[in-house]
């Protein structure tokens, strides 16, 4: 009855097999998605906080010229359609900036800029003094939105970084899986040739 047991391995060499294909596509599925979402942060980074950066420092770029502008010593007409086109320069940064991906606090930021920069405007009866000072204070925002970049970046780069060990780890664990189920089919294979009985030769008696 040795046969039997034959086909019980038969039958579990079949499942180890399919349990190996499993595992394949499992590793194949689990790589798939961590290279999706690394990539996703990755665009995410490049989008929403370098690109963000690049209009932060436009703006604050054409701030200090507002402040040139309005510490100079050219007349009133000439000094107000200069900052007429820093500012328009500045909203149009602006406009593109708030397309991006904001967070809470940086909402509430960028809101608060737009206020400021409206009482920078030559329509707003105000003194050079204190224009200078609204300058100020949108430089001051600009360079809190700044550090907000800084700040999401590094959690961008940290879950990146966290999804990079969770799939190398996966793929470790998978791989050691791997390798014990090829050891038992292995096994298996060995242990069903030395069941097979052997054919014994039958010599005719010699007359």
């Amino acid at each position: 009855m040795k046969w039997t047991y034959i086909i019980k391995n038969k039958m579990l060499a079949s499942v180890v097999l399919l349990s190996l294909c499993l595992l394949v596509l499992l590793s194949n599925f689990i790589d798939r998605h961590h290279t999706k979402n690394v990539n996703q942060s990755i665009s995410t980074l490049y989008e929403d906080r370098l690109i963000a950066e690049v209009y932060i420092l436009k703006m604050t770029s054409s701030l200090y010229q507002i402040k040139e502008v309005i510490n100079s010593d050219t007349n009133n007409i000439n000094k107000n359609k200069s900052i007429d086109s820093l500012l328009l320069a500045i909203k149009e940064t602006s406009n593109a900036y708030h397309k991006t991906k904001f967070t809470e606090l940086e909402k509430i930021k960028a809101d608060a800029l737009l206020n400021v920069l409206q009482e920078i405007e030559p329509t707003q009866l105000k003194n050079n003094q204190l224009k200078l000072e609204s300058a100020d204070k949108a430089l001051v925002l600009l360079n809190e939105l700044s550090g907000i970049q800084l700040t999401e970046s590094k959690e961008i780069m940290n879950y990146a970084e966290r999804l990079y060990l969770s799939g190398k780890i996966s793929s470790q664990f998978v791989s050691v899986l791997i390798i014990i189920i090829l050891i038992v089919l292995q096994a298996l294979v060995y242990t069903s040739k030395t069941l097979i009985p052997k054919e014994k030769t039958n010599f005719p008696n010699l007359n």
